[in-house]
C-alpha cells in the first residue's frame, strides 16, 4: 500500500525534526535541549496546512458542511448571507448596501460545492430551484443530517431577508443522494422552519424541532415533526398543547414561558429519550426568554398502528442560562454532554463588533464548560448539570468541537466575540480523570486564518480535521455576481466598504492576494486588530499530533462494508499491536457550531492475531439510540493511539 502525501510529509518533518534535536544536544547539551521543547514540533502541536485557494467561479465559504459516504465533503450556502450591492448612476463612488438578497433569483442561491480532501480542490455544483412548490427554496440556514443511507435531507432554508437581521423559514424537503449528486424535492412541511436541528433515531427516522416560521419574520415555530425516510411523510406535534414542554413551562423567577429556540442542541439517550439542553443558536429580535436554566427531556412512542406521539419531562436546571453559538458534543463512547463556551444574554451576532459591547447590559461570552451527567453516571433519574466556569481560559463564540478517533475533542475556530477577535489556537481536550472537568487541556499550533460566525470543522477519513468558512460580515453582491468582502458594519448605512491602511498606518486597497498571504496585514482606522473580511473562502487541513508520533501508521487492509447491530465481525490490519483499538466514528455534519452527526462508539476487541496482516476480531455492542443506522468511519488505532485511515462502513438493524 503506498503512502499518502499527508505521510510523506509526517515522515520528512519527523527526520527533519531528529537532526535538529541533534543539532541542539550538540550545542546546547542534552539536558538543555530537552528541558525546551521544539516550538511548533507537530508531535506536540500538530500541524496546518493551508488548501489551494479555489479559482474565482468556484469560490465560497461553507455555512454547511457534510460529510459524504465517498469521503467528499459537501459544501452547502445558499444565498450565504449577503447584501446587494447597487451602484447608483452606474459610478462605483455612490454606492448603496441593500439589506438581503434576491433568494428568487437562482444564481443567488446557487453556491454549493464539492470539496475533495485529497487534492484539496472545490467543485462547484449545481444547488436545488430556486423556486419550488411556488416558494423560495433557499438553502441558507437549513437543518440538515445523513439519512441511514447516507444521502443528505435538508430541511427548511431562508424564505426571504428583512431589514434589521430578520427573516422566515421555508417549508421545503431536500434530498441530496451522495452517490448520484443529484437533488430530490421531498415535499413540504407544515410550517417554515430557519434554523432548525435534525436528530437520527434508532429507526432511521428524523426529528425536526424549531426554526422561524414561513408567515412572518423571527417568529418561532413550536411545532415538531418527525420525517420517516421510508415513506417520506411527517408526523406533526404541537408542543404548546402537550404537559411539562418548553412552551408550558415558566422559567425562574419570572411569569415569562420558555421555548425551544433556534438550532437547539439536543442529543439522543440510550433510553430512546431526546435531551433539550436550553442551548442554542439563536439571532437578535426573537421573542425567546434568555433567563432560563431549564433542560428538557422528550419521549416518542410508537403504537401497534405505527403512530407516534410525544412526551416531555422538565430535566434538572443548569449553572448558566441558555448560550448562543456555544458548540455542543456527545461524549465519546458515552451519553454525556458537554457544552462549551456560547453567549450569555443576548443572541445577536453583533454583540462586541469592534470590540463594542455597549447596548447589551449583562451580555458576555463565557469560557465554561457544562456537563451533563447521564442517569447511569450520577444515579439521578434525568441526570444532573456540572459546571466548570474558565475551562476554555478564553471565552469562546462560534467554535466548534470535533471528535477524534483517540477520544479526544480538538476545539477549533470562533472567537472571543461572535464576530470578532478570533481565536487562532486549537484547544485539544484529553480524556484525565484526575483533571479539571475530566479532560487536561493543551493550545496547538496557531492556524492561518480567522474563522468566525460561520465557519465549519469535521474529522476526515485520513483522521486529520478540515476548517472551513467564516463570517465578519456580511459580503456584498452585485447583480452581475461579484462578491465583495471588504465591508465593515455602519451605524448610518448598514454596511460600508473598509478603509484600510497597513501596520504602519500608510492607506491602501484591499487586495484578495494580499489578504491570503498575510492575514494580519491590513487594519481599519481606530482599530488595533487585524482586519478580517466578511467571507473565507480558503480552506485548512489540521494534523492533530497522534499523526506524528513515532513507528509505522496502521491500515486497515480488509473489513467488510457493512455491520449490524449485535454483529461479529473481524478486519485485517498491516502494522497492528497487540494492545490496540477499534472505533467507529459517525459522518459530520456541521453549521452554526453544532455538528448533527458526529458520534464515536468503541468496538470491542475480542482476539488479535498478530502477523503481516493482523487478525483484529471484534463485536458490535453499541446501542441504535445513541448510534444510529448510517454510515460510519471505522478507525484502527495501535498502542500508542495512531490511527489508521479509516473504512467506510455503514451501520444497520
Amino acid at each position: 500500500m503506498g503512502f499518502s502525501l499527508s505521510d510523506k510529509k509526517a515522515k520528512i518533518i519527523s527526520v527533519f525534526l531528529v537532526f535538529v534535536l541533534a543539532l541542539g544536544i550538540a550545542i546546547c547539551g542534552l539536558e538543555n535541549a530537552i528541558a525546551a521543547p521544539l516550538k511548533g514540533n507537530p508531535e506536540i502541536m500538530g500541524m496546518w496546512e493551508t488548501l489551494p485557494m479555489p479559482p474565482p467561479e468556484n469560490r465560497m465559504q461553507s455555512v454547511h458542511t457534510i460529510v459524504l459516504p465517498n469521503g467528499k465533503v459537501l459544501m452547502v450556502n445558499g444565498s450565504s448571507f449577503r447584501s446587494l450591492l447597487v451602484k447608483e448612476n452606474g459610478e462605483d463612488q455612490f454606492t448603496q448596501f441593500t439589506e438581503g438578497v434576491d433568494v428568487k433569483n437562482y444564481d443567488v442561491v446557487n453556491n454549493t460545492g464539492l470539496l475533495d480532501p485529497e487534492t484539496g480542490k472545490v467543485e462547484r455544483i449545481p444547488s436545488p430551484p430556486a423556486i419550488q412548490h411556488g416558494t423560495t427554496n433557499d438553502l441558507f440556514c437549513v437543518g440538515h443530517v445523513q439519512l441511514a443511507n447516507g444521502n443528505v435531507l435538508f430541511v427548511g432554508g431562508t424564505g426571504r431577508y428583512y431589514p434589521g437581521g430578520a427573516f422566515t423559514g421555508t417549508k421545503q424537503l431536500n434530498l441530496y443522494d451522495w452517490k448520484t449528486g443529484e437533488w430530490k424535492d421531498l415535499g413540504e412541511m407544515k410550517e417554515g422552519r430557519w434554523y432548525p436541528s435534525l436528530i437520527s433515531l434508532n429507526d432511521g427516522k428524523v426529528v425536526i424541532l424549531s426554526g422561524l416560521k414561513w408567515g412572518g419574520p423571527n417568529q418561532i415555530n413550536p411545532s415538531i415533526e418527525i420525517y420517516d425516510p421510508k415513506t417520506e411523510k411527517l408526523s406533526y406535534f404541537d408542543p404548546t398543547t402537550i404537559k411539562n414542554s418548553p412552551f408550558n413551562t415558566k422559567v425562574e423567577n419570572g411569569d415569562v414561558y420558555d421555548s425551544i429556540d433556534l438550532y437547539p442542541r439536543v442529543f439522543p439517550l440510550a433510553d430512546g429519550r431526546l435531551l433539550l439542553t436550553g442551548d442554542e443558536a439563536g439571532i437578535a429580535g426573537v421573542l425567546v426568554p434568555h433567563s432560563s436554566k431549564k433542560s428538557y427531556l422528550m419521549s416518542i412512542k410508537e403504537d401497534a398502528t405505527g403512530k407516534l406521539s410525544i412526551s416531555f419531562e422538565v430535566g434538572p436546571d443548569r449553572a448558566e442560562t441558555s448560550k448562543a453559538y456555544g458548540t455542543a458534543l456527545q461524549v465519546p463512547n458515552s451519553e454525556d454532554v458537554l457544552l462549551l463556551g456560547g453567549i450569555i444574554g443576548t443572541n445577536s451576532i453583533a454583540f462586541g463588533r469592534g470590540g463594542n459591547t455597549s447596548g447589551f447590559p449583562g451580555a458576555k461570552v463565557v469560557a465554561s464548560l457544562q456537563h451533563w451527567v447521564s442517569p447511569a453516571n450520577s444515579r439521578e433519574k434525568n441526570g444532573k448539570w456540572e459546571i466548570f466556569p474558565d475551562f476554555l481560559k478564553t471565552p469562546r463564540a462560534n467554535l466548534q468541537a470535533v471528535i477524534l478517533p483517540t477520544k479526544e475533542i480538538l476545539v477549533v475556530n470562533g472567537g472571543e466575540y461572535p464576530e470578532y477577535l478570533p481565536v487562532y489556537e486549537p484547544l485539544l481536550m484529553t480524556p484525565d480523570a484526575t483533571a479539571a472537568a475530566g479532560y487536561k487541556t493543551q493550545s496547538l499550533e496557531r492556524a492561518k486564518l480567522p474563522r468566525l460566525y460561520h465557519n465549519g470543522a469535521v474529522l476526515l477519513p485520513d483522521a486529520r480535521v478540515l476548517v472551513l468558512g467564516g463570517n465578519a460580515n456580511r459580503a456584498a453582491r452585485e447583480k452581475d455576481g461579484t462578491v465583495h468582502v471588504n465591508v465593515i458594519g455602519d451605524q448610518t448605512s448598514f454596511f460600508k466598504f473598509a478603509k484600510l491602511h497597513d501596520q504602519s498606518g500608510k492607506p491602501e486597497e484591499f487586495d484578495l492576494n494580499t489578504f491570503y498571504q498575510d492575514p494580519q496585514h491590513y487594519f481599519v482606522e481606530n482599530d488595533k486588530e487585524p482586519f478580517v473580511p466578511a467571507e473565507i473562502w480558503q480552506g485548512e487541513i489540521f494534523s492533530p499530533p497522534y499523526l506524528f508520533k513515532s513507528g509505522p501508521r496502521p491500515e486497515i487492509v480488509k473489513a467488510t462494508e457493512e455491520l449490524n447491530y449485535g454483529q461479529s465481525g473481524s478486519i485485517s490490519v498491516k502494522n497492528a499491536t497487540e494492545k490496540g483499538s477499534l472505533v467507529l466514528v459517525k459522518l459530520g455534519s456541521v453549521t452554526h457550531s453544532f455538528d448533527f452527526g458526529q458520534r464515536l462508539a468503541d468496538l470491542a476487541v475480542e482476539k488479535v492475531t498478530l502477523g503481516d496482516e493482523s487478525a483484529i476480531d471484534f463485536k458490535v455492542s453499541i446501542s441504535p439510540n445513541l448510534y444510529p443506522p448510517g454510515y460510519y468511519m471505522m478507525f484502527y488505532l495501535n498502542d500508542v493511539g495512531k490511527p489508521s485511515h479509516a473504512k467506510m462502513v455503514k451501520l444497520g438493524a
